[in-house]
């Protein structure tokens, strides 16, 4: 349960790129952290993304509880 205007932060001290390097691999177009799959998949669950960072040395996305979703 979240309030109106609560909070998500999701935070990675390193990249995506980065963290896949580390294991072998490239970043996959399909990864469900990247923008353009986690806006969609965050509204479906009720939140606004209102920031996105993919660094090189850290990844943050921060969500806001849209009203019509949050517990009164």
């Amino acid at each position: 349960m979240t309030a109106p205007d609560g909070v998500l932060l999701l935070f990675h001290p390193s990249g995506r790129a980065e963290r896949a390097a580390r294991h072998g691999r490239l970043l996959d177009p399909d990864d469900p952290m990247g923008e353009e799959h986690l806006r969609p998949a965050l509204r479906a669950a009720g939140w606004r993304l209102d920031c996105y960072e993919d660094a090189p040395h850290h990844f943050m996305a921060r969500a806001v509880r849209s009203d019509e979703q949050a517990c009164h």
